[in-house]
């Protein structure tokens, strides 16, 4: 299996993020996301929750009371309560910041303002931190206030559009399926994140980083964004192909995939037709020579198809579902699969993407309870008396 935790020499691998401290004001998925990625490479993430929780742990599925979404999306972090809407907490952020190295955030734009969090005031405490707001469409702006959870993103900005373009005889947007506008968005503040954190190590200067959901997606869309503007349209469709069982996908690119594929579906005679006869043309005509691939497919089981198509090199796939997927031997050999623990026990879930030579990424194993680590906190790193945590715990600014 590969190896993520010992390097080639059989050592112990470092933390890429070692002592690097993260306070992490998000919640759902955008930026929740992201600094789990940071716990993986080894941060400090100290999440910030209210007295009630933040809502993705009343998200399905939920295990014995536990969401185990919130779980896959926390593992590895420690936990404070504060209660954000009394100056007592906020002082408290205030005393946090000063050995804190990056701050992230998902709130409303204007929201950090208002609880006396902004950049700018954080910066005058500590004039090295690094803080990533991620929102639907950045900071400021006549859109900036608009709602923006993923559906909402992905339709506004023309994703869905693209996506419903590429079907065949449908006019109706998809369902949303996977939150798209939420990862893209997290990994971009990640990658953003770690460029701030080299930039500081070069240069001693913290900064501030906008992430929006909006810009994110869109500039995933690269070539559907030139599409729409250009008098050159593409009308590949990479979707299914259909067996006499089921559903495959299969991708014949090049010039060698187009020369296994019709000696496979015993079409020899494409070779020299002039819909296939260059790179350009072959991919004008994508769609017509998958419509032969096809009718010699619909013929034949989705495990005859595979195997004909793999043995003669041509990229194919099943359409596996989760419980498929679970089983594939090159994510079990990759480690994507492990476990982490919360209150309701043992949970599987998905392992960091990452792996280093020389330095590890996993997700951590815990899984804190709400406001397990408010008054260590307090009392350890801020040195509070354990009599003045109880007249914050009276007060309700954190929990007991």
């Amino acid at each position: 299996m590969t190896q993520r935790i010992t390097n080639m020499s059989g050592h112990k691998k470092a933390d890429a993020l070692d002592e690097v401290k993260v306070l992490d004001f998000t919640a759902v998925i955008a930026g929740t996301y992201c600094t789990r990625l940071m716990a993986d490479l080894g941060a400090v993430v100290l999440k910030i929750e209210p007295p009630s929780g933040e809502i993705m742990r009343s998200i399905a599925p939920m295990r014995k009371n536990v969401s185990t979404v919130f779980s896959s999306l926390n593992a590895g972090k420690k936990c404070m309560v504060l209660d954000l809407k009394k100056p007592e907490a906020i002082e408290i952020c205030y005393e946090l910041i000063k050995s804190y190295d990056v701050v992230v955030e998902n709130f409303s734009p204007g929201v950090m303002d208002k609880l006396g969090l902004s950049y700018e005031t954080l910066r005058e405490i500590n004039p090295n931190i690094i803080m990533c707001s991620i929102s639907g469409y950045g900071q400021q702006g006549p859109g900036a206030n608009r709602p923006a959870y993923a559906p909402i993103v992905q339709a506004m900005t023309g994703f869905d559009s693209v996506t419903l373009a590429a079907q065949k005889d449908m006019s109706k947007p998809l369902n949303m399926g996977l939150p798209v506008g939420d990862t893209t968005a997290a990994i971009q503040a990640f990658g953003a994140i770690m460029a701030a954190l080299y930039y500081r190590e070069r240069k001693n200067v913290g900064q501030y980083i906008d992430i929006a959901m909006a810009d994110s997606l869109l500039s995933t869309m690269n070539r559907d964004f030139q599409t729409a503007f250009h008098s050159d349209p593409i009308d590949r469709r990479y979707g299914p192909l259909k067996t006499n069982d089921g559903y495959i996908v299969v991708m014949p690119l090049s010039q060698r995939h187009f020369k296994n594929l019709i000696e496979c579906i015993q079409m020899p005679q494409l070779i020299n037709d002039k819909r296939f006869s260059s790179d350009r043309a072959r991919l004008d005509n994508y769609n017509q020579l998958l419509d032969f691939a096809e009718q010699w497919a619909s013929n034949r089981s989705t495990e005859k198809v595979l195997a004909a198509f793999e043995k003669a090199r041509v990229p194919c796939a099943p359409y596996n579902n989760l419980a498929e997927v679970v089983k594939d031997a090159q994510l079990i050999y990759r480690n994507m699969l492990t476990e982490v623990i919360d209150e309701s026990g043992p949970l599987t879930v998905i392992n960091s993407p990452f792996i280093f030579s020389e330095t590890q990424a996993e997700i951590r194993k815990e899984v804190a309870t709400l406001g397990q680590h408010s008054r260590n906190i307090l009392s350890e790193e801020l040195q509070i008396p354990q009599k003045d945590i109880n007249v914050l715990v009276e007060k309700g600014i954190i929990n007991g």
